[in-house]
């Protein structure tokens, strides 16, 4: 019913039968619909929480009634709202008061200037964290690893903790004094002990990992659903700020817990969730031969619901633990692992369910695609646009197959913020750069993300700049392999529409479509390679709303 009065709404809105005045217009400005032409507008003119009329200054404005609100654009350049199409909010959200995100920071002076700042703010005793979407390797002054000694002189008197992907990261004293080390322990005779970096004096240089960063973790405490909504609305604003409109969470891990989104379904029920946040089910652990309760864990669940704002679109990332891979680790391909993986695969499809898998080793996506092509067989994947999830790996050869099976990619900028010379103790965390060119060439649809928020940063416009410049924060060359301003831009609006089963609605500046997008403060297309990292919406409309920001 849903989808049949939505269709007819848009009928209707483009075949001209609504005569009602605009509620809002846009003008004199530079709007460029990324609409199948690439074409760019003067005006536009949104119509309750959809855009109903685009063209000239002209004929946009002879709409208007006493009643429409009128906005002089004064040359400025609109874009749609920008989506990125894997995020990690649900969970990263919860600590989002304590989390000092270095998005953007390019020194390691102002990275502790802003712990210190946060530290003021919550009052002495309250964890400090940076919760990951950060290496040290960003900053252009010093990339050594954060020392105790130094997190200790911006924040002596609260528990510092500083995240870097999942395997380790940085502690002070007080974070070293929440799990029971102090001056006088001695370290060695811990069964954490090798999980804590020491110095010449066995004391703690500040890196911990495994063990010791999860027994760290463990002590800070989770929000109830009232702190959680209000860390999620602090989230969603900064998001706003960074002009992200819409989202994917890839839930992460199997088994994820549902509650984890109930924050967001109050939100919701409240009038208050101004982010679309698509998300996918992650199954319950599954081993070899005891895969055949997927299918019944799928029909508990709602999938595609009738809303704008919280839908949960299919499965992923995870579908079976053990084929869960790296750019140096490929999937297990032992026979009982393959045939799990093609078990729980094969009841995702015939379901009619999209599958969005994580794969960044080519043989991973070898062998992936050898079971997609098995199940293809008896129940076509075209129209569920099944996806690979970062393909950092993915060569010629796999593109070709996976364009044939309705298949999409959707590529991340996660090595933005590591440069060159970034290494890892857990060497399966290692990953290179997605060959956007490659990926262009071939035709398939792909989209652009980000895979914030522990593994990268969040802001999108790094993010184009990254896929235009194929450089990483600190100035590093990543890769030849980009593509242009207008083909970044498509796969971060656009195509991840399409990803998200959403282009008739999202991703363009078109009549019948949600009323998402964002008034820059310089021109995209124009403005110096540099330059498009620094770009910042003025203003950013979710739904005709305006949702961050004003025009002077």
């Amino acid at each position: 019913m849903f989808r049949t009065l939505m269709l007819l709404t848009l009928v209707a809105l483009i075949s001209g039968v609504s005569h009602a005045a605009p509620d809002t217009i846009l003008y004199n400005g530079k709007i460029l619909t990324v609409d199948a032409d690439f074409s760019t507008r003067q005006a536009l003119a949104i119509e309750s929480d959809r855009i109903s009329a685009t063209g000239t200054d002209e004929d946009v404005l002879a709409l208007a009634d006493a009643q429409t609100r009128k906005i002089d654009l004064q040359g400025r350049t609109v874009i749609p709202g920008l989506i990125d199409n894997h995020v990690h909010i649900v969970r990263g959200a919860r600590q989002w008061t304590r989390d000092v995100r270095l998005t953007g920071v390019l020194t390691r002076a102002e990275a502790k200037r802003l712990i210190a700042e946060r530290a003021e703010k919550l009052g002495d005793g309250e964890w400090v964290l940076v919760l990951g979407g950060f290496t040290p390797e960003q900053f252009s002054d010093d990339r050594k690893p954060f020392t105790r000694e130094e997190l200790d002189e911006v924040a002596p008197n609260n528990p510092v903790f500083m995240q870097v992907l999942f395997g380790m990261g940085y502690a002070n004293s007080q974070a070293f004094r929440a799990i029971d080390i102090d001056e006088d322990t001695e370290i060695a005779w811990l069964e954490i002990a090798n999980d804590i970096d020491l110095d010449a004096n066995e004391r703690p240089t500040g890196t911990v990992r495994g063990a010791a960063m999860n027994r760290m973790l463990a002590k800070v405490a989770e929000p109830d659903l009232a702190e959680a909504k209000e860390r999620a609305l602090g989230n969603m604003r900064d998001l706003h700020a960074m002009g992200v409109t819409s989202v994917l969470d890839a839930a992460g891990g199997t088994g994820l817990d549902l509650s984890l989104y109930e924050p967001y379904v109050e939100l919701e029920k409240e009038g208050k969730l101004k982010l679309r946040l698509f998300n996918l089910y992650s199954p319950a652990v599954m081993e070899p031969g005891k895969t055949g309760g997927l299918d019944q864990e799928l029909s508990a669940l709602p999938f595609m619901e009738d809303s704008n704002w919280l839908q949960r679109t299919g499965v992923g990332e995870r579908l079976y633990n053990p084929i869960h891979d790296s750019m140096l680790q490929p999937a297990a391909n032992g026979p009982q692992h393959k045939q799990a993986f093609a078990d729980l695969a094969k009841q995702v499809a015939a379901k009619r369910l999209h599958l969005h898998q994580h794969a960044t080793h080519p043989r991973s996506m070898k062998q992936h695609l050898d079971a997609f092509e098995a199940i293809d067989k008896q129940y076509s994947l075209k129209e569920l646009r099944w996806v690979f999830a970062h393909a950092d790996g993915i060569d010629p050869e796999i593109l070709p197959r996976a364009k044939a099976l309705g298949m999409g990619i959707a590529s991340h900028s996660r090595r933005l913020i590591s440069g060159k010379s970034f290494s890892h103790p857990l060497a399966m965390l290692a990953f290179g750069n997605p060959p956007l060119k490659t990926i262009q060439a071939s035709g398939i649809t792909w989209g652009l993300g980000t895979d914030t928020m522990v593994v990268n940063q969040s802001n999108p416009f790094y993010t184009l700049w990254w896929a235009v410049s194929g450089r990483a924060m600190n100035g590093d060359q990543l890769t030849d392999e980009t593509v242009t301003r207008e083909q970044a831009l498509i796969a971060h609006t656009r195509s991840n529409a399409w990803l998200v089963f959403r282009e008739d609605e999202l991703g363009s500046l078109e009549p019948g479509k949600f009323a998402d997008l964002l008034v820059l403060d310089r021109d995209y297309l124009t403005v110096p390679e540099v330059e498009i990292r620094r770009i910042k919406p003025l203003l950013t409309m979710v739904g005709g709303e305006i949702v961050y920001g004003e025009l002077p």
